[in-house]
């Protein structure tokens, strides 16, 4: 049969007839291969099923930020689940799921000792209150370079942030992070997710192993304990509170002297700190933020670290994503509400039960700009 009469009985080109005839299979559809969204997962998501083979796919989903599905999830972890050895019967090590004590090569030089110290002092943290405030210390572990910063609470949403902070400000991040995490409240999940924060010490734990971090907290931790008997003597308990900008400006000063007379010569700290690992290379851990989501209530506000701030109108009835810092709080739209995309930017208040309700930004952005507004 000619090729224009196939043509015209199929009602296709003869161009198309043409090249199925020199085809040497039947043609099929052939969907084309791309990777598969649980790949950069599937190695933290092994680690977590080795350290408790017990994990259901919802903790893993909660630890690793799962972005997809849950029944995607589930068929990952079983496939994952087959291809690990059967658990073997051993003692228990008491350090749960993290490394169950130091090892010797986790002390090769670039590793830190984290933990608070809590000063005495009072705080004149503003609205007629006075509070004690803890200190984080962060100790290179072979040059004791040391870093330090004032935080709010002793929540570990704080804690975080502060940690973050000093990370950043050493432009590097120890491959071994000893947490002293006794005062460090509260590290229960449950906590987390009954609260609506995106932030847990297990999300912390498994954005640190996806980086290849090592974290550890069943041993003792001298370099740390010498930085809080150092700064115990050196801040004793003044007469009158001081603002906590002030003493944080004054912790500084004194972090940067101490280091500068350190026993340790600047040559080992930069050796220390060459062997840590670059930002870049961590951007798992130093993405994590400090974020949650809350509903206002019947009077417009949101509750958030134990003081309220109030949202407009436009955020009534709807979750909204917050953000916090140790100097400000940023309440997001979750979608488009009242005219467009609302962000609201208050300072943060160290105080507690504090309704505050002038912010310092209130941006609209919408398809045609953005714009700044007044008012919450």
């Amino acid at each position: 049969m000619p090729i224009k009469q196939i043509a015209r009985s199929q009602q296709i080109a003869p161009n198309t007839v043409r090249r199925l005839l020199r085809s040497p299979q039947p043609p099929r559809y052939q969907r084309p291969e791309r990777a598969s969204v649980a790949a950069p997962f599937e190695q933290v998501i092994l680690r977590l099923l080795r350290d408790d083979p017990a994990l259901t796919a919802a903790d893993i989903a909660r630890r690793v930020k799962w972005p997809a599905s849950a029944s995607l999830l589930r068929s990952h972890v079983a496939r994952l689940r087959k291809t690990l050895p059967p658990p073997q019967t051993a003692l228990p090590t008491g350090a749960g799921r993290l490394s169950p004590g130091p090892v010797l090569h986790d002390f090769r030089p670039g590793w830190a000792e984290i933990g608070l110290w809590l000063p005495a002092q009072e705080f004149d943290v503003g609205h007629g209150q006075c509070s004690t405030c803890p200190v984080l210390v962060m100790v290179a572990g072979a040059s004791r370079h040391l870093a330090a910063c004032l935080l709010p609470s002793t929540a570990f949403r704080d804690a975080w942030i502060a940690h973050r902070h000093l990370l950043q400000e050493w432009d590097a991040v120890p491959h071994t992070l000893c947490w002293d995490t006794e005062d460090i409240q509260p590290l229960v999940p449950w906590f987390f997710a009954a609260q609506g924060w995106d932030l847990s010490w297990d999300t912390y734990l498994a954005r640190a192993q996806l980086a290849d971090l090592t974290v550890q907290t069943s041993f003792a931790m001298p370099a740390l304990h010498a930085a809080r008997q150092r700064l115990k003597a050196e801040f004793p308990v003044r007469p009158s509170a001081p603002s906590p900008y002030a003493f944080a400006a004054e912790l500084k000063s004194w972090v940067d002297d101490a280091n500068a007379s350190a026993a340790s010569t600047p040559e080992s700290w930069a050796r220390e700190r060459f062997a840590m690992r670059a930002p870049a290379e961590a951007s798992e851990l130093l993405g994590l933020r400090a974020q949650g989501r809350a509903m206002p209530d019947d009077d417009g506000y949101v509750t958030i670290a134990g003081n309220y701030y109030l949202v407009g109108i436009w955020g009534a009835r709807r979750r909204l994503t917050v953000e916090v810092t140790d100097t400000e709080v940023v309440i997001r739209s979750s979608g488009y509400h009242a005219g467009g995309f609302h962000v609201v930017t208050y300072a943060r208040s160290w105080a507690q039960g504090v309704r505050l309700t002038h912010p310092q930004h209130h941006t609209v952005s919408t398809p045609g700009g953005s714009r700044t507004v007044q008012g919450p």
